[in-house]
Parts: C-alpha cells; sequence; structure tokens
C-alpha cells in the first residue's frame, strides 16, 4: 500500500472517527462527549465526502452534526441531573449491549460488503454504483425504519428518565 494523499486523508479520518467513538463511549462528562460525537460525525461526513458523494457528506453535516447532535445535547443537559445539578452520566457497559454492537456493525457490513472499497484503495465513484445510490434505492425503507427506530430510542429515554417526575 503506497502513502499517496488520498491514503493519508483516510488513515486521518479514520483516527479522528475512532477517537471520537472512543470517547462517547468511555467518557462521563457530557461536553466531551458531544464534542466526540461531533468529530465522528464529522469524519463520516468526510469519508462520504473522500469517496465523491458529495450529496451524503452535505447531508450528514445537516443532519447529524447540526441536528441530531444538538438534539442530543439538549436531552442529555435537560434530562439527567446530578445532585448538585450538572448534568451527569452512567456509563453502563455489559454484554448486552456489546452483543447489540456487535450484531448492528455484522448487518452493516453486510450490506455494504458489495459496494466497499477493496484493501487495496479507494476507489473512483462511478455513477452507477455509490453510496448514495444505494442507500437511497432498495435500501430506503431500511434507511428510513433506522431512523424511525433512533427516535423512538429518544423518546424512550426522555420518558424514562422523566418518569420520577410529575
Amino acid at each position: 500500500m503506497t502513502l499517496d494523499a488520498t491514503n493519508i486523508v483516510y488513515l486521518g479520518l479514520s483516527a479522528v472517527a475512532l477517537g471520537g467513538a472512543l470517547t462517547v463511549v468511555f467518557t462521563r462528562n457530557v461536553t466531551r462527549m458531544a464534542i466526540g460525537l461531533g468529530a465522528f460525525f464529522l469524519a463520516v461526513a468526510g469519508f462520504f465526502a473522500l469517496h465523491l458523494l458529495s450529496f451524503l457528506a452535505v447531508a450528514q453535516i445537516f443532519l447529524y452534526v447540526g441536528g441530531v447532535l444538538v438534539l442530543f445535547v439538549f436531552a442529555i443537559m435537560l434530562v439527567h441531573r446530578t445532585e448538585d445539578g450538572s448534568p451527569g452520566l452512567e456509563s453502563r457497559h455489559d454484554i448486552g449491549s456489546l452483543s447489540v454492537v456487535a450484531g448492528i456493525f455484522g448487518l452493516t457490513t453486510w450490506a455494504l460488503y458489495d459496494i466497499s472499497p477493496s484493501l487495496t484503495g479507494i476507489p473512483e465513484a462511478t455513477p452507477d454504483v455509490t453510496l448514495g445510490a444505494v442507500l437511497l434505492g432498495d435500501m430506503l425503507p431500511h434507511f428510513e425504519a433506522a431512523g424511525v427506530l433512533l427516535l423512538i430510542a429518544l423518546i424512550a429515554v426522555l420518558v424514562i428518565a422523566g418518569g420520577d417526575r410529575e
């Protein structure tokens, strides 16, 4: 594998995405968690841009960085408070969450296997086989179902966390 500019950008985006994801999983500070989530979302937008999928890159920035990240910050800041009034989080790592994450990773890998780049380099985008065409083509119902599931999960968190208040 030669280290040309594309591979260096790919490795840099991978490092940012991994660092952001690990920050979200292992930090207890809400502000640092939001920054890690934002870094991860921006790295994903960078991957889309690197593969010449400009529509998905812009949609990633507008929807996830601009919308979902702000919604998460407001939900966490307003819902869960410690005794001194500051936002607090409890980290619960168990085998159930690990199995859910492994299942989602496996399903995503299986769904995107045919269009993923090989280990020899990043291919140029072609008009007939792009990630945007796959996600917005036959996979659109799955994409929309994932969005609805995330919305239901957020509402469930708000209901569960606010259940002790009248």
